[in-house]
């Protein structure tokens, strides 16, 4: 499998996606939010077998979660971004019954950046108190009282 396989098989069901090779030296692909979870089923049939990190990202305008993804077999590694635009609602599917890894990956990211995993079976606060308000990690959060002025 190289990154020409992925490219030409993803690309025959979901012609919207992107690819971005120059971000590192793993094949990114950028999918819209609407074939997020299609996309990212298409890859597990693929082989990919381990989710060994998601992560929550606020880009300014959209916010989003990067995966990175290994076939096992072989150590093949991808990375599967998607960005979603409406920050009052941030909302994509959870993928924590396609990879158990994600369970407490989108809780993190929940907890930090509020982007809502629809059928995440325990959707709350994983580090943060019940009663915090707003999401730290986001570019727009403040908070007065917990600023450091120096």
């Amino acid at each position: 499998m190289d990154n020409t396989y992925i490219k030409e098989t993803l690309l025959k069901n979901f012609p919207e996606i992107q690819f971005d090779e120059e971000t590192g030296e793993f094949l990114t692909i950028i999918i819209p939010q609407k074939e997020y979870m299609d996309v990212m089923l298409a890859l597990k049939e693929m082989g990919f077998d381990y989710l060994f990190s998601m992560t929550g990202m606020d880009w300014g305008k959209e916010l989003g979660v990067t995966n990175h993804l290994e076939r096992t077999e072989d150590r093949f590694m991808v990375v599967a971004k998607v960005m979603i635009e409406d920050r009052e609602n941030p909302e994509i599917p959870s993928l924590e019954k396609v990879w158990k890894t994600a369970h407490l990956h989108e809780r993190e990211i929940y907890d930090l950046f509020g982007i809502v995993f629809t059928g995440h079976t325990v959707m709350k606060r994983l580090l943060l108190s019940e009663d915090w308000e707003g999401y730290p990690m986001r570019k727009d959060w403040k908070d007065e009282t917990k600023m450091i002025i120096r």
